[in-house]
């Protein structure tokens, strides 16, 4: 079975590094269960191709059963940011005793607590056992 992760934090901030993360997780087998694509609509609410007709609170219950379903979280955070949704995705995620990672820790120290900074996807999936070499 592919390893599943979700990927949370800002694209306004840095759109070009959330697709490369994208993109590093589908390389190493992993299974991206949100966002479905890395398409988005840049307004004011993300939105992935395909989820124009979609309400805001109906990506975010998606996003969030997503993170119910992963094996972790990945969490992207330029220059250390996390916005206020991906903060109240990681609270999620804490709540259900989800690994969350970043390739930066969190300017906040909180939310730093709550999460394991890696060097690479090979690294989170070697950690949590979902690959060996």
């Amino acid at each position: 079975m592919r390893p599943r992760v979700v990927l949370c934090g800002s694209l306004h901030r840095d759109a070009a590094g959330l697709k490369r993360l994208f993109r590093e997780c589908e390389a190493t087998g992993c299974r991206v269960l949100s966002p479905v694509s890395i398409d988005f609509d840049t307004g004011e609410f993300v939105k992935a191709a395909g989820e124009a007709d979609l309400s805001s609170a109906e990506i975010e219950r998606f996003h969030l059963r997503a993170i119910r379903d992963a094996d972790f979280v990945l969490l992207h955070t330029p220059g250390g940011h996390v916005g206020t949704s991906a903060s109240y995705e990681l609270g999620f995620a804490g709540a259900l005793s989800k690994p969350v990672f970043a390739f930066q820790a969190p300017a906040d120290e909180m939310l730093a607590g709550r999460v394991q900074t890696t060097t690479s996807v090979f690294e989170i999936l070697e950690q949590l056992q979902l690959i060996s070499f």
